[in-house]
């Protein structure tokens, strides 16, 4: 099971070929219809997190840590889009 958890802590997050990009990454491009659909999304991404996927929750997400706590305070809160 340790290898497992390795493994998925190693994933390689960012937006090259071959590595795994962050929601928000899909966020800021409006890959989403709605924000209900964007907000489904960081769930799902948070959930992927509590299951072990990245270095930490955060990083998995693409959020800050300051980001991520005004998420967690207020799941309804999405960040602002940078493009």
């Amino acid at each position: 099971m340790a290898d497992q958890r390795e493994h998925r802590q190693r994933i390689d997050i960012g937006p090259a070929m071959g590595q795994v990009s962050p929601v928000v990454y899909w966020y800021n491009g409006g890959h989403f219809t709605n924000d209900d659909e964007a907000r489904g999304a960081f769930r799902l991404a948070y959930q992927q997190a509590l299951d072990g996927m990245g270095a930490s929750m955060h990083e998995w997400m693409g959020l800050t840590a300051a980001q991520f706590d005004l998420w967690m305070r207020d799941p309804q809160w999405l960040p602002p889009r940078s493009r």
